[in-house]
């Protein structure tokens, strides 16, 4: 008998890897219910862009050739609406791959990156599948990055560092000044990673001008996608905006043909729409405020969020997630570590009225 395990190796054969929610239809046939409400994976509660379909219905006959390798339309696009040139610009399918290209382009095996916790799983995730490890290390009390401590974690196989701002699933951030004093301190031949997948719906002063940064640290890059603020989640695309060099080497391992046409052609009619973003700020900046003010009234402990989903103390997460399932409402829980939460996205308005309806019903009886 072969042991696929083995040929595989300890670093593959041990990992555990990401866990998908079922579809919601499947879920409704498995629990007699109807109309669930699926508030667990911080999509976009508004659809897709309007200008984004029409895009695609008017490219459908197109679908038989191959995709632009380099997407040089959305490119152009894109390096115009950030001011950045061409070539500091990569795109991949969804930030899920750039992460990979940076781990497999600059990490060798027994080498390590380094992230905070709790944050994305998919950094640790990755790094292990590529014979190299991720280094937690634990925020302070109320999900504080500590960066005295990221810093005491880096050693001479350090190779990338990790920062999700705001981050995911605490939706937590931390400002511009505690990061230049992070750059300020970190060698300069580590690179710095801001995963800013939530960028779009930060109103904070004080959030981190990554793109200006970038000029004084070559060192730093940011990570953003179209899956969240845009609503193209399905279609996954995301990009890497930093140091041409840097990209160039990312380049030579990315897959020729690895984001789809459909999602180049929607992603640059997306940017043009931009009464869409703006509906779609106003209804996350309206629905957390909605949210607030009704954890208060329950008595329940929360994060206020710089992402689109907002992190709560329900004392037991499991329990509370599974009864709100029973009555219709998918919410995410995280497992032991943040045993007492669950994460919530935001939705429309009549969405998170009834979420708040069914969890006053949980945490009620």
């Amino acid at each position: 008998m072969i042991d696929f395990e083995k040929l595989a190796g300890e670093n593959i054969a041990s990992l555990i890897p990401y866990q998908p929610g079922k579809p919601v239809k499947e879920l409704e046939r498995e629990l007699g219910i109807k109309k669930a409400i699926k508030l667990a994976s911080n999509e976009n509660p508004l659809g897709i862009p309007p200008k984004s379909k029409e895009a695609l219905m008017n490219f459908l006959d197109e679908l038989n050739r191959y995709p632009l390798g380099d997407c040089y339309y959305l490119r152009e696009k894109l390096s115009k609406k950030l001011n950045v040139a061409q070539n500091e610009l990569l795109f991949g399918t969804g930030s899920n791959e750039i992460i990979e290209l940076l781990i497999r382009t600059f990490v060798k095996p027994g080498e390590n990156v380094v992230s905070f916790a709790p944050s994305f799983s998919v950094y640790g995730i990755i790094a292990q599948a590529n014979n190299s490890f991720c280094k937690w290390v634990e925020t302070d009390k109320d999900f504080i990055v500590n960066f005295d401590r990221i810093l005491e974690n880096i050693d001479d196989k350090t190779k990338i560092v990790f920062l999700a701002n705001p981050n995911n699933p605490t939706g937590t951030y931390f400002s511009e000044e505690q990061l230049v004093s992070f750059l300020d301190n970190v060698r300069e031949d580590i690179l710095v990673i801001l995963d800013e997948a939530y960028y779009e719906f930060v109103d904070a002063a004080d959030y981190p001008n990554s793109l200006k940064l970038m000029k004084k640290y070559p060192n730093l890059f940011s990570i953003r996608t179209f899956s969240k603020a845009y609503g193209l989640a399905g279609l996954r695309i995301g990009y890497i905006i930093g140091n041409s060099k840097a990209l160039d080497m990312l380049n030579r391992v990315r897959q020729p043909f690895n984001v789809n046409m459909a999602a180049q052609v929607a992603a640059i009619a997306a940017l043009d729409d931009h009464d869409f973003l703006r509906k779609v700020i106003k209804n996350n900046r309206d629905g957390k405020l909605y949210l607030y003010k009704e954890f208060q009234k329950l008595g329940l402990k929360y994060y206020e969020t710089q992402a689109n989903f907002i992190l709560v103390d329900v004392g037991d997460g499991n329990r509370v997630f599974n009864e709100l399932l029973h009555k219709g409402v998918i919410v995410r829980f995280l497992g032991p570590k943040l045993a007492p939460f669950i994460r919530v996205s935001i939705g429309l308005p009549d969405e998170n009225q009834i979420f708040i309806e069914k969890l006053e019903e949980v945490i009620g009886g």
